[in-house]
């Protein structure tokens, strides 16, 4: 876990490469001996990094996660199709397409991978988010409901309003929510969040890398096969209180952080992934953490290391300001 020290001032444009390496404090977890033994010795390593290495080691994770682990294993490695499990941690109901970034969710949400729950919130923010007896959490591309079952069992008093526009995935979000008799605590509305409402170009039928058209470099290009028109809500103009935003919508964060009601937003606790595409600047984390505190959002952490795409949590340092109300 990174901390990234509290800002004071907003942080201006010519300052977004200046994340300061003595404003951040690394906090990593103690590595164990069959990690230690693959970064030791280089034919292991090799053999973990591979392809096959990789599917291998997703399989018996994913397997792990379940209460029929052959089953489950059984399934990727056969065609991909559609399997309903549940879940040993939590005893929920998951539906999962097998061979797909289902298993890759699944695992980094249930099933610990790189050693911690990818939505297991900071300790310095627990205790505002435990202590909360009934949060009102926003889940923003919900997907197919994983991160939903995650924080229903994760805060027992809870509610979910998930947003997810591709059109299969919600219907295995809405099935999940079925499943386990979710309805008095999870809604589903079938559109992307932006920051304007209307319709959008999407492009689905890619799993949980389904997007926006608009986010890709190259988004005046011919439309492709999987193309739909999308209804979209603006984030903005939702109602209520929540005390947790989840942002996970491939590329469709940057026209929402940019906008000025963000700092107008009444969220609390936001827990974001950011990715490279659709970004206007050409280093996405050090602009990611300029629009969250310019917004108001100064105390973040970052729970693992950042490539392509990161994730950040971050708490807004005062009540929003409501200078647009």
């Amino acid at each position: 876990m990174t901390v990234i020290a509290n800002a004071t001032t907003r942080v201006p444009p010519a300052s977004e490469h200046a994340v300061r390496e003595r404003d951040i404090h690394g906090v990593s977890a103690a590595k164990g001996p069959l990690r230690r033994a693959i970064d030791r010795f280089a034919p292991l390593r090799a053999a973990v990094k591979s392809g096959a290495g990789q599917r291998t080691i997703e399989a018996v994770r994913g397997a792990r996660t379940v209460t029929q682990p052959a089953r489950f294993l059984a399934g990727q490695l056969g065609p991909p199709r559609h399997v309903r499990y549940r879940l040993r941690r939590s005893r929920q109901i998951a539906l999962i397409r097998h061979r797909s970034r289902d298993v890759e969710i699944l695992n980094e949400i249930f099933g610990g991978t790189g050693g911690r729950l990818a939505y297991e919130p900071p300790a310095a923010l627990r205790p505002e988010l435990d202590g909360n007896p009934s949060p009102r959490i926003l889940d923003l591309g919900g997907n197919i409901g994983m991160f939903g079952l995650y924080a229903l069992q994760r805060w027992p008093g809870s509610s979910v309003r998930s947003f997810e526009p591709e059109p299969e995935n919600a219907r295995m979000l809405s099935a999940a929510i079925a499943e386990n008799r979710l309805h008095a605590r999870w809604t589903l509305c079938p559109a992307a969040v932006s920051n304007r409402a209307g319709t959008m170009a999407f492009r689905g039928g890619l799993s949980a890398d389904s997007h926006l058209v608009d986010v890709e470099a190259d988004s005046d290009a011919a439309p492709a096969n999987a193309d739909i028109e999308v209804p979209v809500e603006d984030l903005f103009a939702l109602d209520g209180h929540v005390d947790l935003v989840k942002m996970d919508i491939e590329g469709g964060e940057w026209a929402v952080l940019a906008d000025p009601r963000m700092a107008d937003l009444d969220a609390d606790v936001i827990v974001l992934e950011w990715h490279a595409q659709g970004c206007p600047e050409p280093d996405p984390r050090a602009h990611v953490i300029r629009l969250l505190r310019n917004a108001g959002f100064q105390e973040l952490y970052e729970p693992m290391n950042a490539s392509h795409c990161g994730m950040l949590w971050a708490r807004r340092a005062t009540a929003p300001s409501l200078s647009s109300a």
